[in-house]
């Protein structure tokens, strides 16, 4: 059986409270060995730590994520920190910009993102970004105060920020959007991502994937992004599979 890696998921989000250890015990039944709990605040942050602590396989990254910022404590980058220093916490975020929806003025989401940039960096962990409709203020941070090591999760940005992201050997990461109709800008750049620099994701429980789309993205869907982007890239799903396994772990330092 292919092991696959999902590289951010949210078994932490009250959709899954109950039910974590059925949720990933049928996604290692699919394939999926491994995978990335991803905080959004510090309560979801204190959890996916929980988590990864009873169910094997579970890693963790730490953050607040734009929709989250404006509720963040003031000492919310110290505890980040003490929280980092737990073994199963292999990244910071997700963070990053959003524009589509409500999140906050522009100018307060830049500077906390490039707060949590600059803990990642201290710490030398991989930043997990969340982007949408903020491309140009991403390329002038990636200019100004770029992160060490990074993930583009669920991937809807440009060509152009792909090409920024790559040259500076980030990983760039696509979800169930892939498998969507409409999605063809995605798809064409998915097809084209340099093999070391891909990864694949749930984003559970969002974004399930075709033919789930519309129900509650699980882990164990993971197989069906895999097969959609193999297809997309002209490979067997047992080699990419293998591919984006390995640049997760090395993109979060995983070792054993």
């Amino acid at each position: 059986m292919m092991r696959l890696f999902d590289s951010h998921l949210h078994l932490n989000h009250p959709a899954f409270q109950g039910r974590e250890e059925s949720a990933w015990s049928e996604a290692q039944a699919a394939g999926v060995s491994e995978g990335v709990v991803i905080g959004y605040d510090l309560e979801s942050s204190r959890r996916a730590i929980e988590l990864a602590d009873q169910l094997p396989g579970l890693y963790v990254s730490i953050g607040v994520s734009p929709h989250e910022i404006l509720a963040a404590p003031t000492g919310y980058l110290e505890e980040l920190e003490r929280l980092a220093g737990h073994p199963r916490v292999v990244a910071i975020g997700e963070c990053g910009l959003e524009y589509h929806y409500p999140a906050g003025p522009k100018e307060t989401q830049i500077e906390h993102f490039i707060r949590q940039i600059e803990l990642a960096n201290r710490l030398n962990k991989a930043v997990v970004i969340h982007l949408r409709e903020a491309d140009e203020d991403f390329l002038k941070i990636l200019e100004a105060r770029p992160p060490g090591s990074a993930i583009l999760h669920c991937f809807t940005a440009s060509r152009e920020v792909m090409e920024a992201a790559v040259a500076r050997g980030y990983c760039v990461s696509f979800s169930g959007i892939v498998t969507f109709k409409n999605a063809r800008d995605v798809q064409a750049i998915a097809a084209v991502v340099p093999s070391p620099n891909l990864l694949i994701e749930t984003d559970a429980p969002y974004l399930a994937p075709v033919p789930s789309r519309g129900k509650l993205c699980e882990p164990a869907m993971l197989p069906a992004t895999l097969r959609r982007l193999a297809d997309l890239r002209d490979t067997r799903a047992e080699t990419l599979a293998e591919q984006t396994r390995e640049n997760a772990r090395r993109v979060f330092q995983i070792v054993g």
